[in-house]
């Protein structure tokens, strides 16, 4: 795996104070954290600092209006679960379990939708006595629940759904409770201090490719070369936070409007940008899946790939993984969920 750290002394390529070219992304400024990672319970604290958001124009299966890209400096720490949101672990918060296919209770849980995975971070906001980040007082249907099979892709049928916005802290980092991350953080936990298309190097493979093994993306992802249905947490090579399957297994939903368009325009200004949150949520309906997942080809399992579903819909692809700005006043982790 390849060195987590950036070299800051001139982390740039264009043509601006010095002598680089080839982006229009001003870096010389722009130094990212020393990765360390510090793990427990099962759960990683990410540093802050500055990265580059988005993928340069020759990256395999990139969108070139979403993956523009833009500098970003995140100013606080924040803890993220060091995998996804396992079957067991959902199962143990009292939802109904909403998951498709034979999969074990130790793989991701899927079919939820971004507003069950809203329900969720709410439940473990309670359970550990923080004030929770989503207002789900107006959401309709039961969580987990309204996909029978054999329907779980793209699924909308009386699915747990909430018209209007649902956020309770204008600026999302604000939040004391367990939440879904910003796009801003997860790419900065995603990449884990690299800047190639993955936290172990870039993609070998392109959009013509199909369903094939890829070297870089196979010793740290779950994609659809390897398997046909979601995989146990945990197998894969982690990044240099201590994360695991950041980068395929489930797609990660993300808290994150999708329009599409680059961030700038999310934004209303051109950037650098510190700590952004995105488009305002009555904008669109759709949120952003970031990571890849186990049903997509390896040139879709980057850490600048976005997905755009919309926010009600489930899929076997979908699951997630909460996040928590870490305050001054610092709590332990949790490390179960209570029911």
């Amino acid at each position: 795996m390849p060195d987590a750290t950036v070299d800051s002394s001139d982390a740039d390529t264009d043509a601006d104070s010095d002598s680089d070219t080839g982006s229009s992304t001003d870096t010389d400024d722009c130094s990212f954290a020393d990765v360390v990672e510090n793990c427990g319970g099962g759960w990683c604290e990410v540093l802050p600092g500055c990265f580059i958001h988005g993928s340069p124009e020759s990256e395999p299966c990139r969108a070139f209006y979403a993956e523009k890209q833009v500098q970003i400096t995140l100013t606080g720490p924040f803890l993220t679960k060091q995998t996804e949101v396992t079957r067991a672990e959902w199962i143990a918060a009292g939802f109904p379990d909403p998951s498709y296919g034979a999969i074990d209770l130790s793989a991701p849980v899927n079919v939820v939708n971004w507003f069950d995975a809203l329900a969720y971070c709410n439940a473990m906001s309670e359970a550990e006595g923080f004030e929770t980040c989503y207002d789900l007082s107006e959401c309709t249907g039961e969580v987990g629940s309204g996909c029978p099979e054999p329907e779980p892709f793209e699924c909308t049928v009386d699915t747990f759904n909430c018209d209007g916005p649902v956020r309770k802290y204008p600026s999302l980092y604000d939040c004391p409770g367990y939440r879904l991350a910003t796009t801003a953080e997860w790419e900065y936990a995603a990449r884990a201090g690299t800047t190639t298309a993955t936290y172990n190097g870039d993609v070998t493979t392109d959009n013509t490719s199909g369903c094939v093994s890829d070297p870089p993306v196979d010793p740290i992802a779950w994609h659809c070369g390897l398997t046909d249905h979601a995989m146990p947490v945990a197998l894969k090579q982690p990044n240099g936070w201590g994360l695991f399957d950041m980068l395929g297994n489930a797609g990660e939903w993300i808290d994150y409007v999708y329009t599409g368009l680059g961030m700038e325009i999310n934004e209303g200004n051109e950037g650098p940008f510190t700590d952004p949150s995105g488009a305002a949520e009555d904008l669109n309906p759709r949120r952003s899946i970031r990571g890849g997942g186990w049903g997509r080809k390896p040139c879709n399992v980057r850490s600048a790939d976005h997905a755009p579903p919309f926010g009600y819909r489930r899929s076997n692809f979908y699951g997630f993984r909460p996040v928590r700005t870490i305050f001054s006043e610092r709590r332990t982790p949790a490390r179960t969920m209570a029911k």
